[in-house]
């Protein structure tokens, strides 16, 4: 055997050695790839959910808010006094 057969032979191993680093490499990230998909479907169920609570949190704000806006009329000073049921009250206590 000689040296250039034995530098052929330790080049083959090299390349062998290189390929299945390289497969079991590939499968590692198909692995990878596939756990990110699955989380990224995760998430996105995830965020539908959020956005869903979202929305339902806004609109019982929405609904609790139509109260808020009533009394805050009711007793703004911009608001004329002489309307409504509260002006008539005022205006029958009202010194002449």
């Amino acid at each position: 055997m000689s040296t250039l057969d034995v530098c052929v032979a330790i080049l083959v191993v090299a390349g062998a050695f290189a390929l299945v680093s390289l497969g079991i490499l590939l499968l590692k990230a198909a692995k990878t790839l596939q756990d990110v998909s699955i989380i990224a479907h995760n998430l996105d169920i995830t965020v539908t959910k959020v956005n869903k609570t979202v929305d339902d949190i806004n609109y019982k704000l929405d609904l609790l808010n139509a109260p808020v806006e009533l009394v805050n009329r009711t007793f703004t000073k911009k608001r004329n006094l002489g309307s409504g049921l509260l002006g008539f009250v005022m205006n029958l206590f009202r010194k002449k």
